[in-house]
């Protein structure tokens, strides 16, 4: 089989057999994507370092004919987005963003604008710290690139809440512009926490280590 290459977003990995790696990615050109990394676990192995979740890697790997396990042939590091694993909150919400992407994907299966999502938005985290806009913002557009785009104008929020929630569906919306009341943020926080359960099946489990609301009304 010729080989293929695309860019990837590790979203975990897992044990294969003492020497060897499964790795799930989100790709750019296949979408969710799994490659057993024969050897991985060598002390010389060509993968040791670039494996690790998060990291973007430009990926070659050989189809399977039989399955949806691929090999994995090369794999180069193209950002490890390193100050993300400096700070605990922008680690456990790039670990949630990767989650709810790997449980709202099937495998093979491209979706474009999601893994322009996640690539820009864990370049975001590896600057910048967590905010709840920034995390209600990365739900939205998850659930629009997925196809479920809320109807904002039927939902029944106040306007000033329906106008943040037009505001995060922008494509590029200044978010230290929008000020989220503690109610509006419970507004929506249990609009989001319902569509992804109804939509998924269930929450990832990372989600309870996001940012807790604010305290008082800005």
């Amino acid at each position: 089989m010729p080989l293929t290459d695309t860019s990837g977003v590790v979203l975990r990995t897992s044990d294969w057999s003492e020497t060897s790696l499964i790795v799930t990615w989100f790709t750019r050109d296949f979408g969710k994507l799994r490659t057993v990394a024969k050897g991985a676990h060598r002390p010389k192995s060509p993968f040791r370092g670039k494996l690790d979740l998060l990291y973007l890697d430009d990926l070659v790997f050989v189809p399977s004919r039989r399955g949806e396990l691929h090999t994995l042939a090369e794999c180069y590091v193209e950002n490890p987005f390193p100050r993300i694993r400096e700070r605990l909150d922008a680690f456990n919400a790039a670990c949630y963003c990767c989650e709810l992407v790997d449980l709202a994907t099937e495998p093979e299966g491209p979706v474009p604008p999601l893994f322009k999502l996640l690539t820009e938005s864990l370049a975001a985290l590896d600057t910048a710290r967590p905010t709840p806009l920034f995390m209600a913002r990365f739900e939205l557009l998850a659930l629009d690139a997925l196809g479920f785009r809320p109807d904002v104008a039927a939902l029944p929020f106040d306007p000033g809440t329906r106008r943040i929630m037009s505001d995060l569906l922008d494509d590029a919306p200044c978010l230290s512009r929008l000020r989220l009341t503690a109610a509006q943020h419970r507004q929506i926080d249990a609009f989001l926490l319902n569509a992804i359960g109804q939509q998924f099946g269930r929450l990832p489990k990372s989600r309870r280590f996001l940012n807790a609301p604010p305290r008082k009304a800005a």
